[in-house]
């Protein structure tokens, strides 16, 4: 005698447990993020197989990717994410209020958490990130700030990393207890991200400096008094006191850190010389230095050169007569006025008819072991700025080293 009925129940009841097992890896639990690979990316959830992923799926507390080929993304709620690149490797686990907390297991990570904090845990310590910062676990674990502030945290200690600026915590465990200028890699894709801008100005302020410094003599340059006639903003300016101009500093790095504080809009004068200095001595490339102050390139570089445009000009031999001509801002401990040859402008003089022609004057022989300055043609001037300040900026660097090597 047939049982259709029962047939009927072992039937559904098999097609139940296929369609569960089917669909175990997608609803396991309630979802933690989702991750986006572009790329190749290992997924391991505990008791299952290792599944390989090259598109998007749902992440579920419990979960550890590690990215082989490309990028990847973890999206989680509240606008907040995980990018992760070859070599990452991240565990989510399950955290306070139903939230993933993320764990670094190894490589890099950016971190972005455009609300409250997003806490990232590594071994025997923890990073809170508010804003976009890079944690990195290798023989230390590094973590740099590109925006807003990152917490480090271990074993009761805790230190505050603002943009800008890294931190590493040893393997040894020895606790930080100050911060450094962020280091960037020219080739690394989140350093060019945030950093393009700053990276391009560092090095066309590097080199500007550098001109202008090896125009000047040894002792020229370093003063209160030639910084301040250098600049009519520093002379209007009653916070601007002698003791702000460190005659140890070469003439360029002053005169680049000048203007940064003049273009700068965050807190007083004194506060902004101050910290501009401060982040420069310790090893920031001057282009982080302008973006601390909420500067971009755009601002900055043409106030270099406007500034170095009013400094010396050590283009001709001499001038072509009697005393020599004061360049202007007086030396250091205020002494005579510093002197140097200036650029001038052959005329050409025709006689009015009838008069006595004009003796030709006699070149005099310099004296034994005496150097001739190196004479260069004048600045370049088209009236076109955005052709003469770059040649002439060229031109400055160049003559000033020439000089330099003939003394």
């Amino acid at each position: 005698m047939s049982m259709p009925g029962k047939g009927a129940a072992v039937v559904a009841a098999l097609s139940v447990a296929v369609g569960l097992a089917g669909c175990s890896r997608s609803s396991s639990g309630p979802a933690a993020g989702r991750l986006v690979v572009d790329g190749r990316a290992e997924v391991t959830r505990p008791g299952e197989d290792r599944q390989e992923v090259d598109g998007s799926q749902d992440l579920q507390f419990g979960d550890r990717v590690r990215v082989r080929q490309g990028t990847a993304v973890i999206r989680l709620p509240e606008d907040r994410r995980l990018e992760l690149r070859v070599g990452s490797d991240v565990e989510l686990q399950p955290g306070a209020d139903e939230m993933a907390r993320p764990a670094l297991m190894g490589g890099d990570l950016l971190v972005v958490s455009g609300g409250g904090p997003l806490a990232v845990g590594t071994t025997g310590a923890e990073v809170a990130v508010q804003g976009d910062a890079r944690v990195s676990r290798g023989v230390a674990l590094l973590v740099a700030s590109y925006k807003g502030t990152a917490q480090l945290s271990s074993v009761g200690s805790t230190l505050t990393v603002p943009a800008l600026r890294q931190a590493a915590l040893p393997a040894t465990g020895e606790f930080p207890t100050t911060v450094a200028p962020l280091e960037y890699v020219m080739s690394d894709d989140w350093d060019r991200r945030y950093l393009s801008d700053a990276i391009e100005l560092s090095n066309e302020l590097a080199a500007r400096s550098d001109g202008f410094s090896a125009q000047l003599g040894p002792r020229e340059g370093r003063s209160f008094n030639y910084f301040r006639d250098l600049f009519p903003a520093l002379a209007a300016e009653p916070a601007f006191v002698a003791s702000m101009v460190n005659p140890a500093r070469p003439p360029g790095e002053t005169l680049v850190g000048a203007v940064i504080t003049l273009e700068g809009e965050q807190g007083a004068f004194a506060e902004r010389w101050a910290a501009v200095f401060a982040f420069r001595d310790q090893g920031a490339p001057w282009g982080l230095v302008a973006l601390d102050q909420g500067l971009t390139r755009a601002a900055v570089l043409p106030a270099v050169e406007a500034a170095i445009s009013r400094g010396p000009t050590n283009f001709a031999a001499g001038p072509p007569t009697g005393a020599p001509q004061s360049l202007g801002p007086p030396s250091v401990g205020g002494g005579p006025a510093t002197t140097a040859p200036r650029r001038t402008t052959a005329t050409t003089v025709r006689p009015r008819p009838g008069a006595a022609p004009t003796p030709t004057p006699t070149p005099t022989a310099p004296p034994p072991g005496a150097t001739t300055p190196t004479t260069v043609a004048g600045p370049l001037n088209t009236g076109v700025p955005v052709v003469d300040q770059p040649v002439n900026s060229v031109v400055n660097t160049l003559t000033g080293l020439l000089n330099s090597l003939a003394q």
